[in-house]
Parts: structure tokens; sequence; C-alpha cells
């Protein structure tokens, strides 16, 4: 029997715990799968071109500081795809990346079924993607019920598959917790902007003699980033990359500072009151500003259009906002339970109690075992 031949693409860590679990639920032995991943899925790939670790950039301004290499791994991607003329190609999250290649990939004449996983915010900003989207894709995973009227197009298949933080357990409700958790991201470029501003936190909990320590959990390629940037820290720190501890972790944590993005998702899902923080690039912010429609960051904000979870971003961001917004919400279990309380009324809405994954290898099981009819 010949084997099936799929190509897969994710650039961020996001979309690399995606595609490992979804992969991991393949059955491997009838397929050939080449591809960018990270260190999670490539035990399931035959042929790696670009790690992880290749791409940094997270806002406008820095990926054109990086034009030049995104547009050569591009082209040599094209490339390879048409001369291994894959049977399948999966690109996940990495809208801005993805959608180029694969349009340079339409415009080549390439006709084979492409499917992407986790759709632009088309919701929040630039809501023409959609469109765009539609016009090259054949199929498209969606995380939230809510994006299907968005991708409601003739031509493109769009599927309801869940968010990956169905699985995170509520936080056991206890007297006393020993930890604040800090989680500045899962980027290189956005760790190394927020730990700053995790510095001044960290300063007032020692200059207070606060009897909390600190928990950062982070991924393997930013361990080391995050120790550097910490050794001076007085107040008793814990970074851990060892997710399967997480959970034990995270029961003890009274409060968290977060990245603004699935992190602060994952921490509502928790129960756990926290602070959501971003910055931009000040010529991103200045850039993208036109093309914004939402007021807030976070998506139980922006689904519930009020501000539930405090959040200081981009020019906002400084020491004085951002201990006052800590000191609002760490001084006050009334603010902390409200919070809590506020979250849980939208988060039925946004993530449901299945797995996304099962759901996603299903649909490509069916689509490899029987392809529908690819557009013109």
């Amino acid at each position: 029997m010949k084997k099936i031949k799929i190509f897969v693409c994710c650039t961020e860590q996001s979309g690399e715990n995606i595609c490992s679990n979804i992969l991991s639920r393949m059955d491997l032995n009838n397929l050939i799968i080449d591809g960018v991943c990270g260190k999670q899925s490539e035990k399931y790939i035959t042929k790696k071109f670009y790690d992880l670790s290749f791409f940094k950039s997270i806002g406008l301004f820095e990926i054109l500081l990086s034009i030049s290499k995104y547009l050569k791994m591009i082209k040599n991607l094209k490339k390879e795809i048409i001369q291994n003329n894959y049977d399948l190609i999966i690109t996940i999250d990495s809208p801005d990346f993805n959608y180029n290649l694969v349009n340079q990939l339409r415009k080549s004449g390439y006709n084979k079924k492409i499917i992407h996983i986790v759709a632009p915010t088309v919701w929040a900003w630039r809501s023409y993607r959609a469109k765009k989207f539609a016009s090259i894709f054949d199929e498209i995973f969606l995380l939230f019920s809510f994006e299907k009227k968005f991708f409601n197009f003739n031509n493109l298949n769009s599927t309801f598959i869940g968010h990956p933080i169905f699985h995170i357990k509520k936080r056991e409700r206890k007297k006393h917790y020993k930890y604040i958790s800090f989680l500045p991201g899962s980027r290189q470029n956005e760790v190394l902007k927020l730990l700053k501003y995790f510095n001044h936190i960290e300063e007032y909990i020692n200059s207070e003699k606060l009897n909390w320590k600190i928990f950062i959990p982070t991924l393997p390629h930013l361990e080391e980033i995050i120790k550097n940037n910490t050794k001076k820290w007085k107040t008793e720190t814990i970074i851990s990359i060892d997710q399967s501890k997480f959970d034990d972790y995270f029961n003890d944590v009274f409060m968290s500072i977060t990245c603004s993005g699935t992190a602060s998702l994952e921490i509502a899902k928790r129960n756990i009151p926290q602070l959501v923080i971003y910055k931009l690039n000040f010529f991103t912010e200045l850039l993208l500003r036109p093309f914004i429609k939402v007021k807030y960051a976070n998506l139980i904000n922006i689904i519930s259009n009020k501000m539930i979870i405090p959040e200081i971003t981009n020019s906002n961001l400084n020491k004085k906002n951002l201990l006052n917004a800590f000191l609002n919400l760490s001084n006050s279990n009334e603010n902390q339970n409200v919070q809590i309380n506020e979250i849980n009324n939208y988060l039925n809405e946004i993530v449901k109690d299945y797995s996304p994954y099962d759901v996603s290898a299903d649909r490509i099981k069916r689509l490899i075992l029987f392809p529908e009819p690819i557009k013109n």
C-alpha cells in the first residue's frame, strides 16, 4: 500500500503543541510526515526542514526586520513541497507566515488539499483575512464556535474542534497559597521584553518582605534566558520546564501575572486571579492601531466586552501602572473572587470539555481515506 505523504508547518509553540498531539493520534505506519516543527513533534517527522527556533519575531516591526529570512524560508519550502508532491498540507497557527507560503503554492498551480488549524483572529483585527484564507485553503479548523460566522464561505469547509486547554483543571481552593506565578510568554522576544516588568513585581515582593515564592513555568528553549535574567532576584524563584509538575505548582498559586494570549486563557481555566500584560514594539503598535477592532487584549474581556481581567498593554505598561494594578488585585480577596466568578460566566462559551486533538485527528483521517473534491 502506498504511503500517504503529509507536510505540516507550525512555527510557534502553541501550534507545536497542537501538532504533536494530533500526530500522536495518527497511524504513522501508513504515513510519511515532513515539515517545520519543534522538539515535541520531530519524533513523528521523517524530514524536518526548519526548527521552531528559527521563528522568533512577534510584532510587525520585528517581522519586517526579518523579512528576507522568512521570504527565503518560504521559497525553500515551496520548492520542497512541489518536488515531494505531498497528498495533504497542514498549516497550524502563524497565519501570516502560513498564508504567504500557501499563497505562493497556489500561484504555482499546486492543487492538493490544504487545511489550516487555528483561524486568524479576524474578529479582533484585519477581518479581510477571512476572505483571503477562503481563497486558498480547502478547510479551516476553528478553536471557538463563534468563529464559524466569520468563515462562512461556499468554497471553504470549516470544522469546529474546540480549544487545547480543555483538559486543564481548576485550582484547589485553600486558605493559604505559596506562589505567585509569572508567565512571560513562549517567544524569546516577548519574554525578554516582559521580564523587566516582572522585575518590578519581584523587587516589590522583596522590599515588602512578603512571604511569597515565585513560580515561572516555561519551555526548554527559554529556560536559560529566564534563569540569566532572574539570577539577581532575591525572592525564591522556581523556574520549571517539567509540565508533569505544573498542576501541582498551580494548585499553590494565589495569583498570576500573565502574558496576553493562550497563557491567560489557561490561567482563567485554572480559576487563578490574574493581571494580563503585553508590550509590542512602539512602531508595531503605531502601525497596527488603525486595524484593531476590539478594546481589549484578553479573550475573556473581548467576549464579555468589559474589563473582567485587568490588563496593561503597550504604551500603558509602565512600573507605576503595573504596581497599582498588582496591588489592587493582590490586596483584595473581593476583587479576586469577583474576577473568578465573572470569568466562569463566560468560560463555558469559549472552552468545551472535549479534545480538539481527537476531533482534528479523526477529521484528517477522513480526509486521507475519503478525499473530497478540491477547489479549482
